[in-house]
């Protein structure tokens, strides 16, 4: 379980991610971006660090299951990165966004429960 939600949040960060550094400012505030609300060059880093989370999720969360610690780390990175999103379509009145920030966010839980179970175990 944990390992397919480790896929389904890579995926969606690796997009995110590549969506929120190579697309112009213009393309990204026609779709609701939240880094719009921030300025172009940290909404940019904001999108590396993205892919960064994607790549190490993938390595560590999918392939690499022995190091468990590595993924939940990343999925607390990503929960936060969730947070801050999901704050920046409350104050933009963009509520529609909302249940997409629950979904990666609750992926994201998921990987942190199953690497403590695994460290739990003898």
């Amino acid at each position: 379980m944990a390992r397919i939600a480790a896929l389904l949040l890579a995926a969606a960060f690796g997009f995110f991610g590549y969506f929120k550094t190579v697309a112009s400012r213009a393309v990204l505030e026609q779709h609701h971006a939240w880094t719009t609300a921030l300025p172009d060059l940290l909404g940019r880093a904001v999108g590396l660090s993205e892919l960064l989370a994607a790549a190490l999720l993938l390595i560590f969360g999918a392939i690499l299951l022995d190091r468990g610690r590595v993924a939940a780390g990343v999925a607390l990175y990503a929960i936060g990165n969730q947070v801050c999103a999901a704050l920046v379509h409350i104050a933009r009145g963009e509520s529609a966004a909302l249940p997409q920030n629950a979904v990666l966010a609750g992926l994201a839980l998921l990987i942190i429960l199953a690497a403590r179970t695994r460290r739990a175990k003898p």
